[in-house]
């Protein structure tokens, strides 16, 4: 039986929910029929669950309109489809391979041009190139009118140039606070700011400002500076600002994490299946942060499946900081998935292969889940052996003083000697009392540390029952 409406039903069902709110914004329908189609794209969109059905009653030649509606008008707005024909043509002009009627198109642009555009920067660099192109052809009427967009903007264009070679010194400096955990950011802080809040400024350069923002501000644990500027950066989506679906995708990416440290784990969740939505570059990446969502919301089968769907990708990826955490995670959810065995042969292997890279960028989060395997295992003494030949209680006691640390891996460490017979569950009880009393003063420190203290009640009931009850006297 021939499903009604099924190309416009995947076609509708494609649509992002910022993509749904700019189009009902700009919308100007004078026909109920097709406002009532739009508004149930809408609805959809912004709707994870089951999906409302269009009406098969109105003329199916509506719904083909209305593809060629939307795609038109997110075309029209699409960044990144605009650098693309910028570069198409840029490298037309200088081949000599631009067409007349090509031509006549980009003169009726630079004619029309509205400053500032999302990528204004490339834009006047063209031109520069096609200024050359005309003079050396005679081209008078068409040199001078161009001359005088290179005259009149090139004010604009140097400010743009500066603003970003400034943004490049902010990036090292950004960049090397984050690596290294320092909390001093309000150098560049103030400035990142102006940018972003520029409405003269190429769009380029302000949506620069927020990714850097964004690595600011989680440095500094400032989530509601952060909350903040996305709360404004979402109504500029709306808008149609800064629009295509790779910064889309980003956007929803990161709201996954800024909702993950409010500890608001259902709106991160529908945040993080927006972001695994289109394969791009950072897919691996946004599939991490998202299984780690569902880990704490005790998805774990879910989490794993979709690990699995995408773990041949890693041997693609150049990107080892994101390759790490991607296989980091995916042992997690073997363990917690009853698969310690096969967390742990993956663990040894890449470990093997990659020894260097894990000690020098992400041993923390590939470790925890490593030894967190050999422990569901009882392989108590080759925990102590991993510590021992990786260093990681040094490794462990510089990062103690940075504001992300928890004791996580140091518990872990603690229960191999408790069930070795090297310390006493005395000891152990002290050092969940004092590290836990030390890091509940912070509201996520202390929904996390809640959740390790829930799994180490599987290898040390009677300590932990004890530790929580020394620590819920002390809070009264």
């Amino acid at each position: 039986m021939k499903v009604k409406l099924k190309k416009f039903t995947v076609f509708a069902s494609d649509i992002l929910p910022h993509e749904a709110d700019y189009l009902m914004k700009i919308q100007q329908f004078d026909d109920e029929q097709k406002l009532s189609i739009l508004n149930k794209i809408r609805i959809n969109a912004h709707n994870r669950g089951s999906k409302e059905p269009f009406n098969t009653f109105i003329d199916k030649r509506k719904y083909s309109g209305m593809i060629r509606w939307v795609q038109d008008r997110l075309d029209a707005i699409d960044v990144d489809k605009y650098f693309e024909w910028i570069n198409e043509m840029d490298r037309k002009v200088i081949t000599d391979a631009i067409t007349p009627q090509e031509e006549k198109v980009l003169l009726r642009r630079i004619k029309n041009y509205q400053h500032p555009i999302h990528n204004f920067m490339k834009f006047f660099e063209m031109v520069i190139n096609f200024r050359h192109f005309l003079l050396i052809r005679l081209r008078y009427d068409a040199y001078e009118m161009v001359n005088s967009f290179i005259e009149k903007y090139q004010p604009q264009y140097d400010q743009s140039k500066a603003v970003n070679r400034k943004l490049h010194e902010a990036t090292v400096s950004v960049i090397d606070q984050f690596n290294n955990k320092v909390k001093d950011t309000s150098e560049w802080e103030t400035w990142m700011l102006s940018l972003f809040h520029d409405k003269s400024l190429d769009g380029f350069n302000r949506y620069m400002a927020v990714i850097r923002l964004t690595f600011l501000y989680f440095n500094s644990r400032e989530f509601d500076k952060l909350k903040e500027v996305y709360d404004e950066l979402d109504q500029l989506l709306i808008e149609g600002k800064f629009y295509t679906r790779r910064i889309l995708y980003n956007y929803y990416a990161n709201r996954l994490m800024l909702h993950s440290k409010f500890d608001v784990l259902q709106q991160a969740e529908e945040y993080g299946y927006l972001s695994i939505r289109q394969k791009n570059s950072d897919h691996v990446q946004y599939l991490s942060n998202f299984s780690s969502i569902l880990i704490r919301q005790g998805k774990i089968e879910e989490a794993l499946n979709l690990l699995k769907e995408s773990f041949s990708e890693i041997r693609n990826i150049d990107n080892f900081y994101h390759k790490i955490g991607f296989v980091s995670f995916y042992i997690k959810c073997l363990n917690l998935n009853n698969q310690p065995e096969r967390g742990e042969l993956i663990a040894d292997s890449f470990l093997r292969i990659h020894k260097n890279d894990i000690l020098t960028q992400r041993w923390y989060s590939f470790f925890t889940g490593y030894v967190q395997g050999l422990i569901r295992q009882k392989k108590y003494e080759k925990v102590l052996q991993v510590f021992k030949r990786y260093e990681l209680l040094q490794k462990d006691q510089r990062d103690q003083t940075k504001d992300i640390y928890l004791p996580t891996i140091k518990w872990y460490y603690e229960i191999a000697q408790l069930k070795t017979g090297k310390i006493n569950a005395e000891t152990m009880l002290d050092s969940i009392v004092s590290l836990s009393r030390e890091h509940f003063t912070d509201p996520h420190k202390s929904f996390i540390l809640n959740q390790v203290l829930t799994e180490l009640e599987n290898y040390i009931p009677r300590t932990v029952t004890l530790a929580k009850s020394e620590l819920h006297g002390q809070a009264k």
